[in-house]
């Protein structure tokens, strides 16, 4: 049996090495590391200018890199338990619910029905927060309209809540979904999504005043963005050597409606019964990996991964520039999600051999400042 941690807030790691040694240790990551996929790139041609080079894109280190301040923490779970057999159940001790950013907190909820809050100035514990929260148990938590919802533990009192800043109280709203996160929410629409990775992903678009739903492929939904009214998505999949793209939507009530009984379908092949094409392309790439895409003073900037590294890159055309080389190192998520809280971007990231679809870290954008949280211990590599 593994001995239970020590339930300490732990700052393992602040970066404060230059962009010029990052990127340093990054250009030899790729000349160590220059077969990819079925290509060998000799390591005498790999340089800032060029560390990939295909017929489909060109990897490269900007000429207007972006220097944030990277923080890692490591949080641990306050109601760790190691009552389990198999250390496959470890999942357990990972957050239930995706954590949600409200009111300057950073919001997680665990198995047992309880939240845990950060103060995001400086992560320490809400325990003021908390106690308020936890007098109900809860099974799922969201943020709506800059409002705390969460879907009640309790079989007999079972409904859906929200938070008034003083107490819980019985919710009208309707959400779409019962134990799984949402994309986005607006004054029209819910969006969230099902994925089945190689085997299909849809998005579906929720309208909050008819209650129907609307849906399409995307393989598999990260980040929805909605600029100058139209929904952009963006997807990942990584079978294989990786896939990712950009879907634009201008009116996702021309989509195809979903019958009821298709909401209740748990795979994510449903999309492919979209025949409606009322979508274009901005992006289509084969090869690598984008878990999440945000802005930074007017820069459109993808958190992507490829050759075994994750970083901050722009793309201009089949340019993909890097801007950061954030922790010089693979952090891979396989379903990650992204949504905005006012000034804060946060991308909750899931890793299977580790908690299966649970959460197991978060990265936390502000300004130019990024803060990556592990939960219970360090996960990157």
């Amino acid at each position: 049996m593994m001995k239970k941690h020590l339930y300490i807030l732990l700052s393992l790691v602040i970066c404060s090495q230059s962009n010029a040694q990052n990127f340093d240790k990054l250009v030899e990551h790729f000349r160590n590391n220059n077969f990819v996929g079925f290509e060998v790139t000799p390591r005498d041609s790999i340089s800032e200018n060029s560390l990939y080079k295909s017929k489909d894109f060109n990897v490269s280190i900007s000429k207007n890199p972006i220097n944030f301040k990277v923080d890692t923490l490591v949080l641990k779970n306050p109601y760790y338990t190691d009552g389990f057999d198999d250390w496959d159940e470890n999942y357990i001790n990972f957050p239930k619910s995706f954590s949600v950013i409200y009111d300057e907190n950073l919001i997680s909820l665990f198995g047992n029905g309880k939240f845990l809050c950060h103060n995001l100035k400086d992560y320490s514990r809400n325990k003021q927060l908390e106690n308020g929260l936890n007098s109900k148990k809860f099974k799922y938590h969201w943020v709506i309209d800059g409002k705390l919802y969460a879907k009640s533990k309790s079989i007999l009192f079972s409904g859906l809540h929200q938070w008034n800043g003083a107490k819980w109280e019985s919710a009208e709203i309707k959400i779409p979904v019962d134990e799984q996160s949402i994309l986005l929410s607006d004054d029209k629409f819910i969006v969230y999504r099902k994925c089945s990775g190689e085997f299909g992903g849809t998005i579906y678009f929720f309208d909050r005043q008819s209650k129907e739903t609307f849906f399409t492929e995307s393989t598999c939904a990260n980040t929805v963005i909605k600029k100058n009214g139209q929904y952009q998505i963006l997807a990942h999949l990584g079978h294989m050597m990786g896939t990712s793209e950009i879907k634009v939507i201008d009116d996702p009530k021309k989509l195809t409606k979903a019958k009821s009984n298709q909401l209740r379908t748990k795979q994510g092949s449903l999309g492919y019964q979209d025949k409606s094409n009322e979508y274009s392309k901005e992006l289509d790439l084969f090869g690598i990996q984008l878990f999440s895409t945000f802005e930074i003073e007017n820069r459109r900037l993808f958190l992507a991964n490829f050759n075994e590294s994750t970083f901050l890159a722009e793309i201009d055309g089949k340019e993909i520039q890097i801007v950061n080389p954030l922790f010089n190192n693979d952090k891979y998520t396989h379903d990650p999600i992204t949504k905005t809280y006012g000034t804060y971007t946060l991308i909750n990231m899931d890793h299977y051999g580790t908690a299966l679809d649970r959460e197991v870290s978060v990265m936390i954008i502000k300004d130019n400042k990024i803060t990556l949280i592990d939960w219970n211990e360090n996960h990157s590599r």
